[in-house]
């Protein structure tokens, strides 16, 4: 005869419980993803607790990346003007991966801020490109962001397109350079 090895009692409680948060866990997100109850700005007691609970289980921050609001692609170059009147591409960007990413996050955060850190974001990108390249007088900072249709305009016949974003001239300030600067 065989035995059955026993269980401590309880077991099923326990499982049937955390099985019952699992499932409403996802009920959450799904409510969150497929209806207006993220959007809910309201100071009413239900709407901070569903704000409480989307902060601290991260149900928002990751699953935004997917559609229908999926991040556009961005991209900067410089245009650099040379003192012979010659100019010059230079392509923000990086043969590695991860490097072209943490360039993609900056240029996003930079596109979402207001225009004056817009401006001293560019300023500062302008400064290390006229410090690579010396015999440059001028730089330009182009920022684009790929625009990506609606479904409608989609089948419209709309098709993704790189809109202009950012763009600002900035020259060489004229004066002695400093021993400490390369």
């Amino acid at each position: 005869m065989r035995t059955v090895p026993s269980r401590p009692e309880g077991d099923e409680r326990q499982a049937a419980l955390w099985a019952c948060i699992a499932v409403l866990h996802l009920a959450a997100v799904g409510a969150f993803l497929w209806t207006g109850l993220a959007r809910a700005n309201s100071e009413a007691a239900f709407d901070r607790g569903v704000r409480t609970y989307q902060s601290l289980s991260g149900v928002i921050s990751d699953y935004r990346f997917f559609a229908p609001a999926v991040a556009s692609d961005t991209r900067t170059g410089f245009i650099l003007e040379l003192r012979d009147g010659s100019s010059l591409f230079e392509p923000l960007d990086s043969d590695s991966l991860e490097v072209g990413l943490r360039y993609q996050c900056i240029v996003a955060s930079g596109l979402r801020a207001n225009r004056k850190t817009q401006d001293v974001l560019a300023q500062s990108w302008a400064a290390v490109m006229l410090g690579v390249h010396p015999d440059a007088s001028r730089v330009t900072v182009v920022t684009q962001s790929y625009v990506l249709p609606s479904m409608e305009a989609w089948a419209a016949g709309k098709r993704p397109d790189w809109a202009l974003h950012y763009t600002g001239t900035f020259g060489r300030r004229d004066g002695p350079l400093s021993r400490e600067s390369p």
